[in-house]
Parts: C-alpha cells; structure tokens; sequence
C-alpha cells in the first residue's frame, strides 16, 4: 500500500514538474548538484547519448517498474556511491528498482565471466550501469582495441541473457600514482637496505581509459557519463578532487562525501536526460547535448 501510495506521489510531483517547465532543457540543467567553488574547468553535468535510454524511460512514462543495476570496481563495492545513487534515482522515480554489485580490484573482463553474468541475469534488470576504468587504468597504457573488445563481450553476454537492456557506462574519476624521487640506504653489510622516496602524481593513464569507454559507447549507440571530463579532464580532475578534500589518502579511492558526490550528480544526470524526453505514442525525442558543456565553479556543495 506505502508503494503504491509514493508511486502515485511521486508520479504526481513529476508531472507538475514537466507541465510547470515544460520538460526543458533549461530545468533540467537546474537540478545538478554544485562542485566544489574549488573546481576548476568542470562541465555540464549530463549524459552523452542519453537517447540510447529511451526504452526505459518509457517504461518510466508508462508508469511501469524499472530495475537498474550497477555493477563495479571497488568504488562500487564500497556501497556509499551506489546507495547515494539508488536513493537518488528513487526519489525521482519511484517505481525503479535499484540494485548494484561491486568487486575489489574488479576490471571489466572480470564480469563477462558466467558467474557474474548470472549474478546479474538474476536481477532481470532494465538498465545495467557498467562503472569500470580505475583498475585498468592502474595497468600498462591501455590497448583501445582490446578494451572494446572486452566492453563488447560483457555487454553481448548480459543482452543474451537479458534482452533488450539498456547500458550507461561510466568513466573513472580520476587516481594518483606513486612515483619515485630518490633513494637513501640505511644500514651496512646484510643489513644494508634501500629506501625509495614517492610522491603522488595524476594517472594520466586516466584520461585514456575514459576517451576508450567514451568512443565504445558513441560507436555503438550506448549512453555514458563521462565525469572524468566533467570533473575537469586531463588538466584539473585530478587536483580537484584532492584539493576539495574528497579523495581517500591512498589518492585512489574517495571520502564518503566524495562517493556522496559523484552518486547525486550520476543520479540527476540520469533524471534530466529523462526529463528531455518527450513520449508521444511510438515517437520518442531526446534533447542532449553530444558532448558536456562547460560548467561554471558554484561557491558551495550542497548537503556538505
């Protein structure tokens, strides 16, 4: 009864939102959750080819339920950036379902592997968010080919089993390495030991990985959000993210307020290329920008 009662709710709430703005564009960029003031070169906070979701939101329009599973790496497993998720889609659309399933070290080969497959053919899921890259990333520079060879595989292998999902990849935020400075030894003889001095630099290798998982997505036909570009890209991603106290001290994992973050800004993305949807009988138009556009610094996060 309390389901049906905030569907019906939440249903309501919607459709005062779209006759009052009409559905547009200008409403929808209203809705993202600021950066930090500390940001700098962000961008529109949006999904690339958010049209490839239309299938599901026309179940949303249909006022039919929707199940949504992310699946991933450790920034998953960590459970703070998919609960903030979950609980963010569910505020916008009260008939979804969400679900997630993450994996320390994970990189995307890892689950086209049938176990995993069958984990997330068990959900019979609408929507399957595919949030890999740190870990690759973290490898040897990155054979594009070969990466989309193993997104291709991993998403044939769901659709078998789950005809007709929608995908929305998601890109890697952004890491550090450690690299070395110098070196001093202690000790004599046996006892002789050397000690390396580190420091913590971006992992450009990032940016590979994110334009990889991009240009799989554009070439066939699959939605993204790219929140390594949005975060700042090459030039400031990474600093930004530190800088605003967000990051973890191992420079690779983040903050709760940080997961907090990025879990708000994918769910309003997701809720705007919504509500750019317009559903007329069998005639769907998306309204979406091709690429993020750049967002201007705000002076205070929300809720932080």
């Amino acid at each position: 009864m309390y389901g049906k009662f905030r569907h019906i709710i939440g249903w309501v709430l919607w459709t005062l939102l779209f006759v009052s703005f009409g559905g547009d564009e200008a409403h929808a960029q209203s809705l993202t959750t600021p950066f930090p003031s500390t940001f700098r070169n962000t961008r529109t906070n949006e999904l690339i080819d958010g049209a490839a979701l239309a299938p599901m939101f026309k179940k949303i329009h249909q006022h039919k339920t929707v199940k949504v599973m992310q699946i991933g790496d450790s920034h998953v497993k960590g459970n703070i950036l998919p609960r903030t998720l979950g609980s963010t889609l569910e505020k916008y659309f009260p008939q979804m379902e969400f679900t997630y399933y993450g994996m320390n070290g994970a990189w995307a080969r890892r689950f086209y592997e049938q176990d995993m497959i069958n984990r997330v053919a068990a959900e019979r899921p609408d929507l399957v968010i595919v949030s890999f890259g740190t870990n690759e990333a973290h490898g040897n520079t990155i054979d594009e080919r070969v990466h989309a060879e193993t997104m291709k595989t991993l998403t044939d292998r769901i659709n078998e089993r789950c005809p007709g999902v929608c995908f929305l990849f998601t890109t890697p935020p952004g890491s550090y390495i450690s690299q070395r400075t110098g070196s001093y030894t202690t000790g004599v003889g046996r006892r002789r030991r050397t000690h390396y001095n580190t420091t913590k630099v971006p992992n450009m290798n990032t940016a590979n990985v994110a334009r990889s998982i991009v240009n799989f997505c554009r070439s066939h036909h699959m939605a993204v959000w790219d929140i390594f570009t949005i975060a700042g890209g090459s030039s400031s991603a990474f600093t930004n993210w530190r800088n605003a106290g967000l990051m973890n001290t191992d420079c690779i994992h983040y903050l709760a307020a940080g997961y907090t973050l990025q879990g708000k800004l994918l769910g309003e993305a997701i809720y705007k290329a919504y509500l750019g949807t317009a559903v007329s009988g069998s005639q769907t138009r998306m309204m979406h920008g091709s690429t993020p556009k750049e967002q201007k610094p705000y002076k205070t996060v929300k809720g932080f």
